[in-house]
C-alpha cells in the first residue's frame, strides 16, 4: 500500500516511526469518510504521501497522529466532499435521559462473537446514515480517543462546536443502536420497511 517509501531518504526512516503506527486508525477514519474501501486505500496512501512530502513543516506544537487525521480530512474535502451523500436522521425523537455508552464500550459489552458482528455492521450503519460533521466527532472522541482540543483542530471549528456536535452526535448514535442497550439487535433499513409496510 505504501510503495513510495521506496526512495531511500534519510528523514525516512524517522518518518515510518512517527507515522506507521497510525496506519491501521487513519484507515478506519478514511472508511468513515468515505464509505468505501477502495476509495479509503487511496485516501490513506494519498495522506501518507502529502505528510512524506510535508514531514519538513511539522511542528511538534500538535500530536503527529492529530496532524494525520487532519491532512485525511482535508484531502477528503477537497477530492471526495461533492460525491459525499448524507442520510439526515434529524427526525429521530432522542431520550436525552439514558445514559451513554461509547462505541467501544457497547462492542466489549456484546457477548458473543456473532453479536459482536452484529453490532459493529449496525454500528457502521448507523455512523454512515449519520451527518457528516456528526459522524467525525463521534469517530474521532469515541473510537479514536482524541480529547476535545486535537479534535477542534482536526475538525477546524471552536471547541464549543465540537462539543455541541459531539453530543448531537452521540444522541444520533444512541437512538439507532437503542435495542443494544435493552438486548436486541436493531432493525436494519429493509426490515424497518418491512414493519412500517404491516
Amino acid at each position: 500500500m505504501l510503495e513510495f517509501f521506496g526512495r531511500e531518504e534519510p528523514r525516512k526512516t524517522e518518518f515510518e516511526e512517527l507515522t506507521l503506527p497510525y496506519l491501521d486508525s487513519l484507515y478506519g477514519f478514511a472508511l468513515v469518510l468515505t464509505g468505501n474501501s477502495d476509495d479509503a486505500h487511496d485516501l490513506v496512501q494519498d495522506a501518507y504521501l502529502r505528510a512524506y512530502r510535508f514531514y519538513h513543516r511539522y511542528q511538534p506544537i500538535t500530536h503527529y497522529k492529530a496532524w494525520l487525521f487532519t491532512l485525511t480530512k482535508n484531502l477528503f474535502i477537497n477530492r471526495y466532499h461533492q460525491r459525499a451523500r448524507e442520510v439526515s436522521l434529524t427526525s429521530l425523537e432522542i431520550d436525552d435521559d439514558a445514559p451513554y455508552e461509547s462505541p467501544r464500550d457497547l462492542l466489549v459489552a456484546a457477548s458473543g462473537r456473532h453479536e459482536k458482528g452484529l453490532f459493529r455492521q449496525d454500528f457502521d450503519w448507523a455512523m454512515a446514515a449519520m451527518p457528516e460533521k456528526l459522524r467525525l466527532a463521534v469517530l474521532l472522541k469515541d473510537v479514536e480517543g482524541f480529547d476535545y482540543k486535537e479534535i477542534a483542530e482536526i475538525m477546524g471549528c471552536p471547541l464549543g462546536t465540537v462539543m455541541s456536535r459531539l453530543s448531537r452526535g452521540r444522541q444520533l448514535l444512541k437512538k439507532s443502536l437503542k435495542d443494544y442497550w435493552v438486548g436486541a439487535p436493531p432493525l436494519r433499513p429493509a426490515e424497518h420497511a418491512r414493519t412500517e409496510r404491516v
